[in-house]
């Protein structure tokens, strides 16, 4: 009896004792819990054929019927944890979680095949009130023929002059690729905007381009590279084109501003159940200044 006593008298003894009841209690609820509230995950056939067909585009090949089994327990795995995690209001405060929530309400907020099939009267109405987006830039088709100013140092300028002119008194069709100095130039430029020259060529190049007289040779003009001698062989000058000219263009861009539209009506649908209170800060220095709450 004394060797007992002695033993409750000992907090190391206290604290086990203690420590066995609390754990054999929370065991007793934590079973009698589960045992009356068993929650159900169910893996039915479409959630197997969406994982699936996502196995399938990632790896290009179809899984094996152990890869399957996998796949089916990480994603009972996955539902396990997340449902434990809202119970725990882990999904609270998660800018992670929230905008993926947000990603997922707005995919099932976007608009149905039907409500993204115009007409083409629709397509021919926003054509003509969007021209300026449709619009097709001058292009340009023009052959050049290069002088590199490092290889002929300050002859170039007299090299350009006598070039134009025996270019310009040639009879018949000149070969671009038997003038001037190597490059990887293009020497003959197909129909392409002024963009699409700036981009290859340089800004002032392009700027003197668009101002030279089709049907001769011209310059010398100055690009990034060097000098050069251009030949322009069709212009085509800015136009509005006809709706069957862009149908596809037109459609894309039709689509995509119904989406936005659906999508803001949609939410301000939403919006209007709610009762938006914004508390701003008050300015540095004036603490409880007025006016730092709104609603919308």
């Amino acid at each position: 009896m004394d060797i007992i006593r002695r033993m409750l008298a000992e907090p190391f003894f206290q604290f086990l004792t203690i420590g066995a009841i609390v754990f054999g209690l929370y065991s007793f609820i934590d079973r009698g819990e589960t045992g009356h509230a068993r929650q159900t995950v169910e893996v039915g056939p479409g959630r197997i054929a969406q994982l699936y067909q996502t196995f399938f585009r990632t790896w290009q090949r179809p899984p094996t019927d152990e890869e399957m089994r996998g796949l089916v327990d990480a994603y009972v795995k996955e539902e396990i944890f997340y449902r434990e995690g809202r119970k725990l209001g882990l999904d609270r405060d998660d800018t992670v979680f929230r905008r993926r929530l947000q990603q997922k309400m707005e995919f099932l907020m976007e608009p149905g095949a039907s409500e993204l099939s115009p007409s083409d009267e629709e397509l021919a109405k926003y054509l003509k009130d969007n021209r300026e987006k449709f619009r097709m830039s001058e292009r340009i088709a023009f052959r050049q023929i290069f002088l590199n100013p490092q290889k002929r140092g300050g002859e170039a300028e007299a090299d350009a002059a006598a070039l134009l002119n025996a270019l310009r008194s040639a009879e018949g069709e000149i070969d671009v690729g038997r003038h001037g100095d190597p490059t990887l130039l293009p020497q003959t430029v197909p129909l392409v905007t002024a963009e699409q020259i700036e981009n290859t060529f340089g800004k002032e190049f392009a700027q003197e381009l668009s101002k030279a007289e089709a049907g001769i040779w011209t310059g010398p003009w100055r690009s990034t590279y060097g000098r050069h001698l251009v030949r322009v062989d069709q212009r085509e000058a800015a136009r509005d084109p006809a709706l069957d000219e862009i149908r596809d263009v037109v459609l894309r861009e039709w689509q995509a501003d119904k989406r936005r539209k659906v999508a803001e009506e949609r939410y301000l649908e939403l919006k209007e159940k709610y009762e938006v209170k914004v508390t701003w800060p008050a300015p540095e220095g004036q603490e409880g200044a007025p006016n730092s709450a709104a609603t919308q």
